[in-house]
């Protein structure tokens, strides 16, 4: 009798180590770790990634029943995780205490093994570039002597092993050429052989570089982003695991991207939040591309005009290298950065946004000139919430412990956390007063009042309640391009790799919104957020002018941002706080949520939790427990505590710990390795 084989599996469920079958007495000689399996599992089926080689009998552990065994099911021989892409998952599992399984759907999602789609097996496409890019000209541009240094010590690296494993940070100002030194270095990796992997930090952002990565490259160049249609998804990740496909521009999930010899990887906007996924595994896409990098020995690129602070200490370690393009190409100025005092300068009235008379004036001028305006509010709907002027009552979400927003157009009172939504009142609930007033500004309120004051401009949103798809973002920035509007107004989405040559004058609406995050980088990132906003004025031959509306003139942010304090002494600062308190880079943290339908439960379960860490000695510190800063979401009420030490080895022992007391007392966690955003 043929001796029985049995296999461990990964299960994209979020459980805790690996499963084992037998394996069918009829199936092949060898099943390749890295392909996918289907198994029985619970009262259902799913699919699993193997993950070890086959065992024995005698390799079975004690405890589990021979007999009791599950049979795996249907078996699919190909290799949909290559060595490099599973190591670069077990590395994720580890680091951010995530169930492998979980990992590896993140990396391998149903979609791109056709089982979200009619039929499994992937079509044949048409992969002619040539085809595809018929009509559209390929821009050709003459790199400069800065640009071309930067160029040579990338393609070097990636000719070194030695040199390779030291990653790249790219620090150039905006409008200074980062994507041309990004097409350049790919060219000559692509003409080597190897393939290239360009991760951009919002999906909004993918269809355009794709574009200018496909023509400015004559090859194909796949999409990889979590809003892909799944054959789509299918069809384009066959085409990359088999070869045809050699550039991937995506996402943060196209880190986990199947491509074979893989000689570069560029991480654009390294700073950026988004780069930071947020649920399940809650993974940090530029630092796993940086080990990606250190597993294949290729060259990373790190790029940023206002580089993390993490990412600038690597630097001054030695660890990374800098390298520096400082000047805008063709030889344009940065723009000039005004503050407009609020508590001082004369304000429009009547209106929800506060707008200066002189940043009334200089947008009139602006567009008088034939020339465009960006308009930056970090807040989208008509108000961030309607009170009652009689009783004082602010409709608050039935789920959350948020007040809700105001969306005029749609007549609706939003919560821009759960979603949920409710008709905007005619009377107040409590008093039954007519007397409610929308307070606070929103994108919506913007684009209605600002041609009430400005007679004849035409104006452009761009927001999440306005841009629900790819085409349609693509509409309003082509149609702002070719000046069907005069003012382009709207939240983060403006600040990330726009460029429009009219444009010379950018408003920031109110500065202060984004001083006021729950997290220990909030002054980092408003400042990130307030220079690649301004970075969007003058990027052609015209001079750029930027006004920052605030009621915080000499807030440090706003005083770097003018040059009254240098970048230098704003991130000295920002590092000696950290360093003092031992927050990242010089410290390590995780978040542990407990969430419950009832508070005192929650709160309950979360002192527990400490209270069991409390004996682990003193190389950690415990901050908490407390409500978080949104307390309640979706009807759940959160209680949080951080983990704080010095090492990162320090970090994993206390949180392994502390998943084994919340398993054995059934308490169910959400664990966050490096948080961003301590709300």
């Amino acid at each position: 009798m043929t001796p029985s084989r049995f296999i461990s599996v990964a299960v994209p469920r979020p459980l805790e180590g690996l499963f084992t079958y037998r394996i069918p007495q009829d199936s092949p000689e060898k099943i390749p770790v890295g392909s996918w399996v289907e198994v029985s599992f619970g009262r259902g089926k799913t699919h699993a990634f193997v993950v070890e080689p086959e065992k024995s009998e005698s390799e079975i552990p004690k405890d589990l029943e021979i007999s009791k065994i599950k049979e795996l099911g249907s078996l699919h021989p190909e290799v949909v995780l290559p060595e490099d892409v599973l190591k670069l998952c077990r590395f994720a599992s580890d680091y951010y205490q995530a169930p492998l399984g979980e990992v590896l759907n993140v990396a391998v999602p149903a979609a791109s093994l056709g089982l979200r789609s009619k039929r499994q097996e992937a079509r044949e496409k048409d992969w002619d570039v040539a085809r595809r890019t018929a009509g559209k000209q390929a821009k050709v541009v003459e790199l400069t002597s800065t640009q071309n240094e930067c160029v040579k010590a990338i393609t070097d690296a990636a000719s070194s092993p030695t040199d390779s494993s030291a990653p790249f940070l790219l620090h150039g100002v905006t409008g200074s050429g980062k994507t041309e030194v990004y097409l350049t270095a790919a060219r000559e990796i692509l003409a080597r052989g190897k393939s290239v992997l360009l991760l951009v930090p919002e999906i909004a952002l993918t269809p355009q570089l794709h574009e200018r990565m496909e023509t400015g490259l004559g090859v194909p160049v796949a999409l990889w982003h979590s809003a892909m249609a799944a054959g789509h998804r299918r069809d384009e990740t066959a085409a990359i695991r088999s070869g045809k496909i050699r550039v991937v521009v995506g996402a943060r999930s196209a880190v986990f991207a199947p491509l074979r010899d893989l000689g570069l990887i560029v991480v654009d906007e390294e700073h950026d939040v988004t780069y930071k996924q947020e649920d399940r595994v809650r993974y940090q896409a530029r630092d796993l591309a940086v080990f990606r990098g250190k597993i294949v020995g290729c060259p990373v690129v790190l790029g940023s005009a206002t580089p993390s602070l993490e990412t600038l200490e690597r630097v001054r370690e030695g660890k990374y290298k800098r390298l520096s393009m400082l000047d805008r190409v063709g030889g344009g100025q940065l723009p000039a950065i005004e503050v407009v005092n609020l508590c001082e300068e004369p304000r429009i009235h009547g209106i929800q946004a506060p707008i200066a008379e002189k940043t009334l004036n200089a947008i009139r001028d602006t567009v008088a000139r034939g020339e465009q305006v960006i308009a930056f509010l970090n807040r989208r709907g008509y108000a961030s919430s309607l009170i009652c002027e009689d009783c004082g009552d602010v409709p608050q979400c039935k789920k959350c412990s948020l007040a809700l927003t105001v969306h005029k157009k749609s007549r609706l009172l939003k919560c821009h956390w759960c979603g949920y939504q409710e008709k905007t009142p005619d009377v107040c609930v409590k008093c039954h007063s007519a007397n409610l007033n929308p307070t606070g500004a929103g994108t919506e309120s913007l684009e209605e009042q600002i041609p009430q004051l400005l007679e004849g401009i035409r104006v452009l949103r761009l927001d999440r309640d306005q841009i629900t798809s790819a085409s349609r973002l693509e509409k309003t920035l082509d149609d702002f391009r070719q000046k069907k509007a005069d003012v382009l107004l709207g939240t983060q989405m403006l600040v990330k790799g726009h460029d429009f040559p009219s444009v010379t004058l950018v408003v920031v609406i109110l500065a202060d919104a984004l001083f006021s995050w729950p997290d220990f980088r909030a002054a980092e990132r408003a400042y990130q957020i307030l220079t690649q906003v301004s970075g969007r004025a003058g990027r052609a031959s015209h001079h750029g002018r930027v006004l920052v509306q605030t009621f915080q003139p000499d807030h440090p942010v706003i005083e770097t941002l003018t040059g009254k304090s240098s970048m230098e002494d704003f991130i000295a600062n920002e590092r000696n706080l950290r360093e003092v308190l031992s927050y990242p880079p010089f410290g390590r943290i995780a978040r542990i949520r407990v969430e419950d339908e009832a508070n005192a439960k929650a709160q309950k379960m979360s002192e527990a939790l400490v209270q069991g860490l409390g004996t682990s000695g003193g190389a950690i510190q415990v901050l908490g427990p407390s409500p978080a800063h949104i307390e309640r979401v979706e009807g759940v009420f959160r209680w949080d505590f951080v983990i704080r030490t010095k090492e990162i080895r320090s970090l994993h022992q206390a949180v392994h710990q502390v998943r084994k007391m919340a398993n054995d007392k059934q308490i169910e966690i959400l664990i966050d390795v490096d948080p961003y955003g301590m709300g």
